[in-house]
């Protein structure tokens, strides 16, 4: 009780001071800075400096750096508790004056003018750097989410070389059936796993080579993926053939995989058999399939450290989509 009633002494004797009771009251709401403070107050900002130093000493409110900016706000956290207890208490009786309320509605004029702001300068700062930023925040998560939102969910897509089932995660719960497809036992096994964790019912996972055989049934799927795969395959054209035979007249085969390259630690650290492939290649291939070079875009490269001090290339990989010859 005894440290209760020093400190309410001492918030009373801080409070004393009309300024200091105005300053502390709008940063008790908001975080401002020195100018946005006069702003409000009508005040000059020598003024409001000199009471802002007498609330920092007094470890009423803390100062955080942003750049050339300065802003202040109450450390609710270090306020006594009876001093927190009693604030409500003190808003409700000043409620109703004249000074306050002006003081509040040049607040709300300020921080909207702050928004306005930060609309106009705050992108035109970033742009050059947006796209790292980007991807540093959300990875390709937000185009995949508008691609999901863009298919239609009552259509049957397979996914070719399905793995542990990055696809199927993707893609599964919004289609009306999902065909995970891999010549390894142990990968279905894990993508399995990922979709009984899921409670993903509509998965038909097969077993399949799909250089030997057709893994589909003819004209069985909307969409047929085959995203990082084609590289590892002994004669692409004859899988690019079969699946042709698996797609429905107005569906379309995906595939995704790195543009011509000249990066020999993929042959070796990853067994890839080809590096990569040209436009040329897989507009012949779908031609021999009957299929058409619909579209093609490359995302670019970029450079890997797979361990410290060895820096290598990621090549510059591309999505094609087929479709039938019309």
């Amino acid at each position: 009780m005894i440290d209760s009633a020093s400190e309410l002494t001492r918030l009373f004797r801080i409070l004393s001071d009309a300024t200091r009771l105005r300053v502390l009251r709008l940063l008790w709401r908001e975080e401002l800075t020195v100018n946005e403070l006069s702003e409000i107050t009508q005040l000059a900002q020598p003024r409001i400096s000199n009471h802002l130093k007498i609330l920092r000493e007094e470890n009423l409110i803390v100062e955080r750096r942003s750049g050339s900016l300065r802003p202040y706000r109450v450390d609710h956290k270090g306020l006594d508790p009876a001093a927190s207890a009693l604030w409500p208490s003190l808003e409700e009786a000043w409620r109703d004056d004249p000074q306050f309320a002006a003081d509040d509605k040049r607040l709300t004029k300020v921080l909207a003018a702050r928004v306005s702001d930060v609309g106009a300068g705050y992108f035109d700062q970033l742009a050059r750097r947006w796209d790292d930023i980007r991807n540093d925040l959300f990875g390709d998560a937000l185009g995949r989410e508008v691609l999901r939102a863009f298919v239609p969910p009552n259509l049957t897509i397979a996914d070719v070389g399905t793995g542990t089932g990055y696809m199927l995660h993707l893609f599964a719960g919004r289609f009306e059936k999902f065909i995970a497809i891999d010549n390894s036992e142990a990968m279905l096994a894990v993508a399995r796993e990922k979709a009984k964790a899921a409670v993903l019912r509509n998965v038909e996972f097969r077993l399949a080579d799909v250089e030997t055989a057709p893994p589909l049934k003819p004209r069985e799927a909307n969409i047929i993926t085959i995203v990082q795969v084609l590289h590892h395959l002994h004669d692409p054209a004859v899988v690019i053939a079969n699946l042709a035979n698996g797609l429905q007249r107005n569906g379309s085969l995906i595939i995704s995989d790195f543009v011509e390259h000249d990066q020999q630690w993929l042959r070796t650290e990853f067994h890839h058999r080809w590096s990569g492939f040209t436009k040329k290649q897989i507009t012949a291939w779908a031609k021999a399939a009957q299929l058409s070079l619909a579209s093609w875009s490359v995302l670019p490269g970029r450079a890997y450290t797979p361990t410290p001090g060895n820096k290598v290339l990621i090549p510059d990989c591309f999505t094609a989509v087929l479709t039938h010859q019309s």
